[in-house]
């Protein structure tokens, strides 16, 4: 009944790098996906219950969680688990009941290594489905594993409705615990533990368990606490014991992964708490999410690309395969002049392929302005971005031992895909830069007059001062950016600040600020001003009533003028460069 030690089928996706509950999430979803039925969206609710009391002793009797206590002390579990307390009534047993529905179940000769019973409870590390299967998730056997490693004692059951060989449904019922292998009463075992009933010898003379089936199955589901299934309801629900989740971070690794299936409305996921409340993930209602799914939405052909906030970028064909599609997004800013998007997560793509999960966001870039995007890959690549994939399927190798081939084309295929997704994102970049303010030469002809102004009298000529010797500075605290609008349009944005060196000889100075933003012509010619919106605080600048660009102010040492500044809509095909001067001759 398998020849691994328990705690293998534990500790596989133990330290994948990321969130123990979005590991679940990724994966107990990526299990039902891939067994959902031909034409059905798969429905997958996570249902997570405490019990106390009489429920809970009932409970531990059906489970037979009292006949492994003897054990415990040889098979290291970490603590706290509810070993220590399975005989105290009040201290809550926690239970998480996965279910999916519309999907195939747990069908096939329970011992027959090519049925789903056999794969998904018994087998591990079987690759079967990714040399065979298009348009799945899975690819190494490993992902069951997520359950048991979600029980702090590693211990799972399994309730399934499925169509037999005789062509009517039946339901089974089986339950499995995966420990370190140890010695016990002067006996070696192998950690692995079954819940079933017939214990008997298979041909070989081997020690098997068949699961409980029909009649018997559903009143031992009950027992246990499963929704029972009826007639037409096939699927499987996974029993966690001892669950340590949170659901809240269920609900958010739900939306982070799984959002192209969702948004695609191929996907249906409910989170019940233990007082019956239901959360349902939204993620076109997480900003952090929207301009990836806009990217998404651009990359599918379900929205057209709106022209300087956005691209399709189709990946060059590799000889005659078709690589992919990517979607980018100029990601938006909060009021802070911030990029919505996680920090860790500017100028990224989400790489996505035929099962709608994001297998990762892949970062691209270092530079402003920050973009996102995101990859669909094609029909054609699929089975090999799969193969690609370490057995927590979150990124694709071109390194990985499962693509070597005599002519070493996979990994050609997985190297291509992952350098041109990098560089139309660099491309879509720079593309949608608004173009670097003259601010250095700008900024030199300011100082030196302002280092002329500010010169010790009565020590005799000197030579001009550089760039450095003025004790005025203006510094860009964000620099000049566009931002895109719901109309399609652009504005652009940006925020410096002006102030006197602690080490300036004048404690005061007054100043003239003229902010222009022009619109750059052919030929490198200036055009027609925008509008621009200014905000300013520090300091009590008046306008010139003749020209509303134009500000005085008085400049105090150890104070900063900080200046906020956004332009009026204009085109995504214009030009334009935001330009701060101060008037040398009106300071007297």
């Amino acid at each position: 009944m398998g020849g691994a030690a328990g705690e293998a089928y534990a500790n596989t996706l133990k330290s994948p790098g990321m969130q123990p509950e979005h590991v679940l999430a990724r994966e107990a979803i990526q299990n039902s996906v891939d067994a959902g039925l031909e034409g059905e969206k798969v429905r997958v609710c996570f249902r997570h219950v405490l019990l106390t009391g009489t429920a809970k002793a009932a409970f531990v009797d059906a489970a037979g969680l009292s006949d492994m206590t003897t054990r415990v002390a040889h098979l290291e579990l970490a603590s706290p688990n509810c070993f220590a307390s399975l005989d105290k009534p009040r201290t809550p047993l926690s239970l998480l009941y996965v279910e999916d529905h519309n999907a195939e179940g747990l069908s096939g000769d329970p011992h027959e290594k090519g049925s789903n019973f056999y794969r998904l409870l018994l087998s591990l590390g079987d690759r079967s489905k990714s040399r065979t299967s298009k348009g799945t998730g899975g690819s190494y056997g490993f992902g069951k594993s997520v359950y048991s490693s979600s029980s702090a004692i590693q211990t799972i059951f399994a309730y399934t409705r499925f169509v037999g060989n005789d062509g009517s449904e039946h339901t089974r019922v089986f339950g499995c615990a995966y420990f370190a292998s140890h010695e016990h009463r002067g006996k070696n075992y192998s950690g692995r533990a079954w819940l079933g009933t017939k214990r008997h010898e298979d041909k070989a003379g081997r020690l098997v368990i068949d699961p409980y089936e029909d009649r018997q199955a559903d009143k031992l589901a009950e027992k246990l606490g499963f929704l029972v299934r009826e007639e037409g309801d096939r699927g499987t629900t996974i029993l966690i014991i001892d669950a340590t989740v949170d659901l809240s971070d269920i609900v958010v690794g739900v939306e982070d992964w799984w959002w192209p299936r969702l948004v695609a409305n191929r996907l249906d996921v409910e989170i019940y708490d233990p007082s019956g409340a239901v959360s349902v993930p939204r993620p076109k209602k997480n900003d952090q999410l929207k301009p990836f799914i806009e990217a998404f939405e651009v990359a599918r052909g379900v929205a057209a690309p709106k022209q300087g906030s956005q691209a399709l970028r189709p990946l060059n064909r590799l000889g005659e395969t078709t690589l992919g599609t990517c979607g980018f997004v100029v990601a938006p800013l909060n009021d802070q002049g911030n990029p919505i998007v996680r920090p860790d997560r500017c100028n990224t793509i989400a790489l996505i392929r035929a099962p709608l999960m994001v297998v990762a966001y892949k970062a691209c870039s270092e530079t402003a302005p920050v973009v996102v995007g995101a990859f669909m890959a094609a029909d054609e690549v699929d089975v090999i971005l799969k193969k690609s994939e370490p057995p927590a399927h979150d990124r694709w190798d071109p390194d990985s031992a499962n693509l070597r081939d005599v002519k070493g084309e996979a990994k050609t295929l997985v190297t291509a895909v992952m350098s041109r997704i990098r560089d139309n994102l660099r491309r879509f970049q720079r593309e949608a830069a608004p173009p670097a303010p003259a601010k250095q030469k700008r900024l030199s002809i300011l100082e030196r007059a302002l280092g002329s102004y500010f010169r010790p009298q009565g020590m005799g000529p000197k030579a001009p001062p550089g760039p450095t010797d003025s004790p005025l500075h203006l510094v860009f605290a964000k620099q000049p950016h566009a931002i895109p609008t719901d109309d399609g349009m652009l504005k652009l944005r940006s925020v410096f600040d002006i102030y006197l060196d602690p080490q300036a000889t004048e404690d005061e100075v007054k100043l003239q600020l003229r902010i222009s933003c022009p619109v750059m012509e052919d030929e490198g010619q200036e055009g027609d001003d925008l509008a621009l919106t200014v905000k300013f605080t520090g300091v009590d600048a008046e306008t010139d009533p003749t020209d509303p660009r134009l500000y005085r102010f008085a400049m105090k040492k150890g104070i900063k003028a900080h200046f906020a500044i956004e332009s009026e809509s204009y085109h995504p095909a214009w030009t334009v460069r935001l330009r701060p001067e101060i008037d040398a001759e009106a300071m007297q």
